[in-house]
């Protein structure tokens, strides 16, 4: 009797190959398992309406966990079903550590993605995606701009620059956790907001249990979603860390390993 009713799956060194597209292989087990009756969903750092388009893309559910669990939304209307902001003084002191550093910065504020312009011209190149660029408003003071509007910072990723973050500076915030997609990056988020937290409410949401959920993912961010799925399943390309929590390691994402990893969901 198959186990599994819901696979979560992290996008970026899981679902996506390195080059970031959604491999045939991978469109097939997605396929699979949804006329098999399992749910398949995105869970990932990456802003809604990126979770939005590879959900489409790769064939999954339409509810996504976006945001690195800071947003649960749903693909088929475009309306966010929950989302988890920083209170406004925390926001407001992560932007002052943060900007004017020369460090690549994605501030995700509510619905909308500020850019400094440092950013817009480096993630022009690291990061030349048009689903994200069309939506991203540039603004010299990005702080200014989230109090001129009341926007509230939802999730903050810095990279490019790392003896130029303010980790320990961060760490020591009331209200806010640190955690990574890389071994390069920085992600803020507020305390107690995660990737497992928003799998549970999908979850939830679709009427499955936890312990009948699985989750795949590669990153030290993915942890908390590993953590609470019933089958915590590791890429071959994962962080230590990862491995470590998983119950199965399947092949990298060069290797199709999401297609695997889906399929062994099945069985």
């Amino acid at each position: 009797m198959r186990k599994v009713d819901l696979i979560s799956l992290d996008l970026d060194g899981t679902l996506l190959d390195p080059a970031g597209r959604v491999t045939p292989a991978a469109r097939e087990a997605v396929a699979r398992a949804r006329e098999a009756g399992v749910r398949v969903v995105v869970n990932t750092g990456r802003p809604v309406p990126e979770a939005f388009h590879f959900a489409r893309e790769a064939g999954c559910d339409h509810l996504v966990c976006a945001l690195g669990g800071a947003a649960v939304a749903d693909c088929s209307s475009g309306h966010t079903v929950r989302r988890w902001d920083m209170d406004p003084e925390t926001g407001r002191r992560v932007l002052e550590l943060c900007q004017g550093r020369d460090i690549e910065l994605m501030i995700f504020a509510g619905e909308e993605i500020v850019l400094d312009p440092f950013s817009k011209a480096s993630l022009l190149r690291s990061y030349p995606l048009p689903v994200f660029h069309d939506r991203a408003v540039v603004t010299e003071n990005p702080l200014a701009y989230l109090e001129e509007h009341g926007l509230p910072l939802t999730k903050l990723r810095g990279d490019w620059a790392p003896s130029r973050y303010p980790l320990k500076e961060l760490a020591a915030l009331p209200g806010v956790q640190l955690t990574s997609s890389s071994d390069r990056d920085f992600e803020v988020l507020a305390r107690g907001v995660d990737k497992g937290r928003a799998l549970a409410l999908l979850a939830l949401l679709y009427g499955v249990p936890l312990e009948r959920c699985a989750a795949v993912g590669d990153s030290d961010n993915d942890l908390a979603a590993l953590k609470a799925a019933g089958l915590p399943i590791a890429m071959g390309n994962a962080s230590d860390r990862v491995k470590a929590a998983a119950r199965l390691t399947v092949p990298s994402n060069r290797e199709d390993g999401a297609a695997r990893a889906i399929l062994s969901c099945l069985e």
